[in-house]
């Protein structure tokens, strides 16, 4: 049987993730966390950082252990051998969250391009949203067959270059910035408002947990894969607390939390419509990188889910030319194009954001069964790459973190019925693929005895 091919070494294995999580999220989510948090964005963004590295050092841990494309799946199965319904649950999420992190980076690369040339006369913005954002996708879903190599090259050049935008606005800020922010002003909702603001910036950290998809492209996954992990996390909250103090002095906060693109205005108090336009280009660069990435990530967890068995198994073919899962990511592609389509149907702002925010409570539930399998695997004999550090009666501590705090982050931001109850959809369509499975399954069994 054909495998995929190993080409990513750590360089290339931090870069993914850079890709995947400094997507377009933190160029509009932080003027929304403004109206929350105040002065006190950075304070969010810090806690929100904590929770990320609290799950971040389980992915580590775990992908140390089980270097494998299901990642989520395999760690809670292993974690849970009896339950093995729970893993389906956590992997079905976090394909989910992956395609749909796919569709709605391709529309944002989508509204920036339209911002940046104007919709063409006689087409309705809605169709030529969707128009744009499938292209995209089709366009990188041939990259991501193409090769894992082509598609890292491709990742490492629009990962600079977003990071580029952070850097620009650090730097523009700190030096040129003539706003003196009190950064310990009072918020305007006070501690409830730094949370909610820390759960609303939360979303820019979320990637991470996708790395460990390509643990086996990854050269020597078991070492590599964790010092990936937490380098590439440690960089993004470094660059997200710079950020934030930063473009307060660029921007006061209360223009910030009515900004729709609270990262070019604020360059453009320097730099004027120059710094705008520049920072929607780079924000092309970011959405699409990201877009590669959710794509990437999601065909490896159904080429590896497939794998595994449990979902159909042609999914878990490899070209003979290419070495990519190329069933995979035809699925992919099309479940991220069928998202699109309906967005567009039902109004593609408001239906981008519920599948959005649908897909952030799956992976946060996710979470809570990736942060409890550490816990439970603690006394497994399988050799460790990576062991998180401080335990208490030997339960390690951060993973416990890391489930309360995904815990709290759910309480807090997830009030709509309509998303919980898209979730609910997603999971019952997930169970609907299960169950055809093992009966196909044991069709077969019987049919080889």
């Amino acid at each position: 049987m054909t495998e995929l091919k190993r080409v990513l070494n750590l360089w290339k294995a931090v870069m993914f993730g850079l890709g995947v999580i400094l997507g377009a999220g933190i160029y509009v989510v932080i003027g929304r966390t403004a109206a929350f948090a105040g002065s006190y964005i950075w304070l969010s963004i810090f806690i929100a950082g904590l929770i990320a590295f609290f799950t971040g050092l389980s992915y580590a841990e775990l992908a140390g252990m089980y270097p494998k494309a299901s990642s989520s799946y395999y760690y809670i199965r292993k974690a849970i051998p009896t339950r093995e319904s729970i893993a389906f649950i956590v992997g079905w999420m976090i394909f989910f969250e992956a395609v749909s992190g796919a569709s709605t980076a391709s529309t944002g690369f989508a509204k920036y391009f339209l911002e940046l040339f104007q919709t063409p006369p006689n087409i309705p913005q809605n169709m030529a949203l969707m128009l744009i954002a499938i292209v995209v996708v089709v366009t990188f879903s041939i990259v991501n067959f193409i090769g894992i190599n082509e598609s890292s090259k491709l990742n490492i050049l629009f990962t600079l270059i977003g990071a580029s935008g952070l850097v620009l606005v650090i730097t523009i800020g700190f030096m040129l910035g003539r706003t003196m922010p009190d950064y310990l002003d009072p918020p305007p909702m006070g501690w409830v408002g730094i949370l909610n603001g820390a759960a609303l910036i939360f979303f820019a950290y979320v990637g991470f947990e996708l790395m460990a998809t390509t643990s086996e492209e990854t050269i020597d996954a078991k070492r590599t894969m964790p010092k990936a992990i937490i380098i590439a996390l440690s960089i993004c909250g470094a660059l997200y607390i710079m950020i934030s103090l930063s473009v307060l002095r660029l921007l006061p906060w209360q223009l910030l939390a009515i900004s729709g693109a609270p990262m070019a205005d604020a360059v453009g108090t320097i730099l004027g419509s120059g710094g705008w336009y520049l920072l929607s280009i780079i924000a092309l660069f970011a959405t699409s990188n990201s877009t590669l990435g959710f794509l990437i990530s999601s065909s490896r967890i159904a080429y590896g889910m497939a794998k595994e068995g449990i979902i159909h198994a042609k999914l878990s073919s490899v070209h003979n030319i290419r070495k990519t899962p190329h069933y995979a990511i035809i699925l992919t592609c099309a479940v991220a194009i069928f998202e699109i389509i309906i967005s567009s149907l039902i109004g593609i702002d408001f239906a981008l954001d519920i599948v959005a925010k649908a897909s952030n409570l799956g992976c946060l539930i996710a979470f809570i069964f990736v942060n409890s399998a550490v816990i439970l695997l603690r006394k497994s004999q399988v050799e460790r790459s990576f062991k998180i550090p401080f335990s208490t009666f030997g339960v390690p501590i951060f993973p416990v973190l890391g489930a309360l705090l995904s815990v709290v982050l759910i309480a807090l931001a997830f009030h709509e019925t309509i998303v919980w109850l898209i979730t609910t959809v997603i999971l019952s369509l997930g169970f609907i693929v299960k169950k055809r499975q093992i009966k196909k399954n044991a069709k077969d069994s019987e049919l080889n005895e």
